[in-house]
């Protein structure tokens, strides 16, 4: 999901014609979300899926419609966008993180900086097959299905003759784009807590997340919801991003996601007028940006073709990181779009 981030799904790269897509939420694919606990291979006794247990191996999970099975605890880990990195970070696996790609879609959150500085860059975005197997991998985490075609990189089902098992963020499995929620951040924790022997640590970030997103629910409550609209600029074309992950952070912020209808089922993000978003005229604009050049640039293009809404009018442009609506980043997102849309209930 990528060169502007948010978008990610290989629908998303072909519509784009971009080497690679993890764009629009983004960055990535469909989401298949399972809610599926982690269970430890039944071959094996026991299980991860407890505070403090530890992993019976093999183990396996559900994935996207697919099983992620492990032999035993994997070492060297590839990550393939930054809220990857941060939530493995998070379950304390820097040691055996063996270097993460697209590193170019947002700068690390100030509490993973000087971690983040320490794990190894094999490629800034779209990572090749030669310099993905030189890193010797033996588990990646990914952030949509997209990249994994058999041409630029192996198949999924190739990597695992290789050794190499595939987990994709929930949010962005194929079949479930369109209708994945935040609580895709918890089955990934659950489920990488298990397959990667960190259960206890996995709990404790779990139990985290319900905290932080049952005060932005205590904060908002009974507030009227504000109208908002999610978008990325690429390449000067204007796309909406709404309908799974995003619509469900949007609703969780207090908010109503204007542009579900602009975003066909199944799919979260779609070229979007200019007309079509001024017709909307939403009370908040969100927008996507990468790095601080592609932020600015995209801050004057809306101002210049959307300065008659309300948002631009009211000088409530909300400017996002392309990172923060996946993973761990989507609690932190969600609690700064609550506080966007409704500054005076924090």
């Amino acid at each position: 999901m990528k060169t502007p981030t948010s978008i990610r799904t290989t629908a998303a790269a072909a519509a784009l014609g971009l080497t690679v897509t993890a764009l629009l939420t983004a960055c990535g694919g469909p989401a298949a979300q399972s809610t599926a606990k982690p269970q430890a291979d039944t071959a094996a006794a026991g299980g991860a899926t407890g505070r403090g247990a530890r992993t019976t191996y093999p183990a396996q999970v559900p994935n996207c419609g697919r099983t992620v099975r492990v032999e035993r605890a994997p070492q060297r880990i590839v990550s393939f966008f930054p809220s990857n990195t941060e939530l493995l970070l998070e379950l304390g696996l820097e040691g055996r993180i063996a270097g993460r790609t697209w590193t170019d879609q947002s700068p690390p959150k100030p509490a993973y900086a000087d971690a983040s500085a320490r794990v190894k860059v094999l490629a800034p975005g779209e990572i090749s097959r030669e310099a993905l197997l030189s890193a010797r991998p033996d588990f990646i985490l990914a952030d949509g299905e997209y990249q994994f075609d058999g041409k630029k990189l192996p198949t999924i089902a190739e990597l695992a003759k290789l050794g190499v098992s595939v987990y994709i963020d929930s949010a962005f499995c194929p079949d479930t784009t369109g209708t994945a929620t935040l609580d895709a951040t918890t089955t990934d924790l659950a489920s990488l807590g298990a397959l990667l022997d960190v259960s206890a640590p996995a709990a404790e970030a779990i139990a985290d997340v319900g905290k932080r997103l049952a005060a932005v629910d205590t904060a908002l409550k009974g507030r009227p919801a504000t109208s908002a609209a999610m978008v990325q600029i690429v390449d000067k074309q204007l796309y909406a991003l709404a309908g799974g992950l995003y619509s469900d952070i949007v609703r969780r912020a207090g908010g109503i996601d204007v542009l579900g209808e602009d975003v066909p089922k199944g799919s979260n993000f779609a070229p979007l007028s200019v007309e079509a978003l001024a017709k909307r005229n939403p009370d908040v604009l969100v927008y996507h940006y990468t790095g601080d050049a592609d932020r600015s640039a995209s801050e004057r293009w809306l101002k210049e073709h959307l300065g008659a809404t309300k948002a631009v009018r009211t000088h409530r442009l909300v400017a996002v990181p392309a990172a923060d609506f996946s993973e761990l980043r989507a609690v932190d997102g969600t609690l700064a779009l609550a506080k966007a849309l409704h500054p005076d209930a924090f």
